[in-house]
């Protein structure tokens, strides 16, 4: 089901947004396919929204990284796709599209976010209850005698709930401060927001959450955008927090 999918290639998002199996046999790649083969590699080429597999910059010369991962790597591929000439299956399955990526890239186009990664009904962001999910309350229970597993449920009053997205720290053996992973991934996107806001004070709330630099180097792609947003209004500069509805200085469809 793609919506449990992070990233999917240009292949796939192309065919299952025309409404086809990618996976399916075509003697003949269907137009509107071809469509989207066209519109998100112009989308990538143009540094319209980001690909995790096809870097813009230039790879230098003396670099020991791999070049599969270098737009210019595909200059035969990318003219041939956009003339419509030719579509290069190897390379379309190559491009890769973040969700969030996708998503933000569609909000500033104002295209409609496509059913098949963004269900009618389904939340993107949503609330964790408190305590975290049912599940983690499920504690093992040495089984007795004649048993394969036992297990208890463990249910918390509400005075005895920790912040999911804080919670108490612990201390090591030396009795140092030990900060819980979530602790340390809010305070690395903090830094990282505030740091981008320095120079991108444009940014609202909502897109700076979805950031690369949020999401990957400040570990945060594991948590739901609303605790995102949380932390970062936290330590918002006040023209971006007191910004209301979309930024003035753009036309986009981003919220705060």
């Amino acid at each position: 089901m793609p919506i449990l999918d992070d990233s999917l290639s240009v292949w796939d998002i192309s065919f299952r947004w025309a409404g086809h199996d990618p996976h399916g046999f075509h003697l003949k790649i269907p137009l509107d396919v071809k469509d989207n083969f066209r519109l998100l590699i112009s989308a990538i080429f143009k540094a319209e929204v980001i690909s995790h597999s096809l870097c813009l910059d230039k790879l230098p010369s003396n670099s020991k990284a791999d070049p599969a991962f270098y737009i210019r790597s595909y200059e035969k591929q990318i003219n041939d796709c956009l003339s419509g000439k030719r579509f290069d299956a190897k390379f379309l399955k190559w491009a890769s599209l973040g969700r969030l990526d996708f998503l933000e890239w569609c909000e500033r186009r104002g295209i409609p976010s496509p059913q098949f990664w963004f269900p009618a009904g389904w939340k993107l962001d949503f609330e964790v209850p408190n305590g975290g999910f049912p599940g983690h309350r499920m504690r093992h229970v040495e089984p007795g005698n004649g048993e394969l597993a036992s297990f208890s449920f463990h249910w918390k009053d509400d005075e005895e709930e920790e912040d999911f997205d804080g919670g108490e720290s612990e201390t090591n053996e030396n009795n140092n401060l030990k900060l819980r992973p979530n602790q340390a991934t809010k305070i690395a996107c903090q830094t990282i927001a505030q740091n981008i806001w320095k120079t991108e004070a444009e940014v609202s709330i909502a897109a700076m959450a979805r950031r690369h630099e949020i999401q990957i180097l400040g570990g945060a792609k594991p948590y739901v955008h609303e605790v995102i947003r949380r932390w970062l209004s936290e330590v918002a500069p006040p023209e971006v927090s007191a910004r209301v509805g979309r930024p003035s200085s753009k036309n986009t469809t981003e919220d705060i």
